[in-house]
């Protein structure tokens, strides 16, 4: 048989060349070589670490394809090209399949591992978008804990203030409290009772408050006030004196019970036969029954009382009247500047004038239902108000007699 170059060459020279030949289609690389193309730079699990092992199996897939077979110039080379083609297709019957085979294996590997590279690469932006938000919910946990020191300090600070101002405002509930009993106490020295100064207090009325007589008619005019003589329940009068309104009382047929603190006055009503007792009014009306009352009377006594006293004596009313009960309080009227000039500094157990819508309130505060207000006892001047010309003098010379020379009195007249 003769070679690519036209010579005479054996049969086993020929095994030999077609040994050869085989070997140069085979993947003939030494382990050094293998290495080379396996290895690749960087960390695997760097996205530059897959490329390069991506790449790695696209050169091994390049390099396993056989290698082609190209006719050559000259006779020598043709003949060898003959006698390639000639061993290949002796061969292929047998190489051919295995390398489909290997070619689809390697083209599936492939697409698995361009797969599994989106994968990670999806996997990586997910992690790295999830690094980000650790980061930024970091971030708010850290300014979130700021702000609770913050307000915890605030807290704190706002707690210290508002001990402040407790301790203050108790302090200031003291300072008022103690305001209030030295005011008690300046008003009870400065309103010293006559009984107390050792002084007749029956003479004392007779001179300033008039006769019995005259008290019994100007008194006269508050019975019809009151509920019918045959409605259950007395009739109490606080600060009695010498008992005119009692006996009005007790002549048109109602129970009646007389209080008063000064020990002439109770002498006197007893001499009467009237039902007195000496005491307070507030301790009195305190052992009562509630609703127990159809009427209480008092003249001339709010004037004599504190503030505080006359609230409490005013509800303590309220409470021990029956329904429909009625409470008639008369005192002397501060809108009249004569009436405080001449009569109520007269009595030097007066504690301080009420004025009429003071007194008005106070009962309508403490659950009566109606309140009625009455100025009686005008002075004579005031009948010559209605002799002023009709002008603005006019309006002026009124305007200052009725605040000089009002009504003298007051009367209210609560219903429970």
């Amino acid at each position: 048989m003769l070679d690519v170059d036209g010579q005479v060459i054996s049969a086993a020279d020929l095994v030999a060349r077609v040994e050869q030949l085989l070997g140069s289609i085979r993947l003939t690389r030494d382990p050094g070589d293998r290495g080379s193309v396996r290895s690749s730079p960087g960390p695997e699990t760097s996205t530059q670490a897959r490329q390069g092992r991506l790449s790695t199996l696209a050169e091994l897939r390049a390099r396993m394809q056989p290698p082609l077979l190209t006719r050559g110039a000259g006779l020598g080379r043709q003949a060898a090209w003959l006698v390639k083609r000639l061993i290949r297709k002796l061969i292929l019957w047998y190489v051919e399949p295995r390398f489909e085979l290997q070619r689809d294996y390697d083209a599936n590997v492939m697409d698995l591992l361009c797969e599994v590279d989106q994968e990670l690469s999806s996997l990586h932006a997910d992690r790295r978008r999830l690094d980000l938000e650790l980061a930024a919910i970091r971030r708010l946990n850290v300014a979130a804990r700021l702000a609770l020191v913050s307000s915890l300090e605030r807290a704190g600070e706002l707690r210290r203030r508002l001990e402040q101002l407790a301790a203050s405002s108790a302090t200031m509930g003291e300072v008022q409290s103690l305001r209030r009993d030295v005011s008690a106490v300046l008003d009870r020295l400065g309103a010293a009772s006559v009984a107390g100064a050792d002084i007749d207090y029956v003479a004392f009325e007779d001179r300033f408050r008039g006769s019995t007589d005259q008290l019994r008619q100007a008194q006269a005019r508050y019975l019809t006030l009151f509920p019918p003589a045959g409605v259950a329940g007395a009739i109490l009068d606080v600060g009695c004196g010498r008992g005119e309104m009692l006996e009005l009382l007790r002549e048109a047929g109602h129970d009646v019970l007389g209080v008063d603190l000064d020990d002439g006055m109770v002498r006197v009503c007893i001499d009467k036969g009237l039902p007195v007792v000496r005491g307070d009014a507030i301790h009195t009306l305190g052992q009562m029954d509630d609703g127990s009352l159809k009427g209480i009377f008092c003249a001339q006594v709010v004037e004599h009382l504190l503030t505080s006293e006359l609230e409490q004596f005013v509800r303590l009313a309220c409470d021990k009247l029956r329904p429909e009960g009625v409470l008639v309080m008369e005192t002397i009227n501060p809108r009249s500047s004569f009436a405080l000039g001449d009569h109520f500094f007269a009595d030097t157990s007066h504690v301080r004038p009420v004025h009429p819508e003071t007194l008005r309130f106070i009962c309508e505060q403490v659950g009566f239902s109606l309140v009625q207000l009455e100025e009686r006892s005008p002075h004579p001047m005031l009948e010559a108000v209605g002799e002023l010309p009709a002008n603005k003098v006019g309006e002026v010379v009124e305007a200052l007699v009725r605040s000089v020379f009002g009504y003298q009195d007051y009367a209210i007249a609560a219903t429970r």
